[in-house]
């Protein structure tokens, strides 16, 4: 079993807008509800991919 560890950059709210297929205001509605994870930093919100893929699935 490979125990390395992987590091993730984050990525920001038009990225994940279009990967999902989500304006960004519905985004952020999403993130205001806590149905998918972000982080504020600076005054910007971002996100882990694999973070909204997992909350994504959770709510389906």
């Amino acid at each position: 079993m490979d125990k390395t560890l992987r590091i993730e950059k984050p990525v920001t709210a038009k990225y994940v807008c279009k990967i999902i297929g989500v304006s960004r205001p519905a985004l952020h509605r999403y993130s205001k509800s806590g149905m998918v994870r972000s982080y504020k930093l600076g005054g910007k919100l971002f996100y882990f991919e694999t973070e909204v893929m997992e909350d994504l699935r959770k709510c389906r």
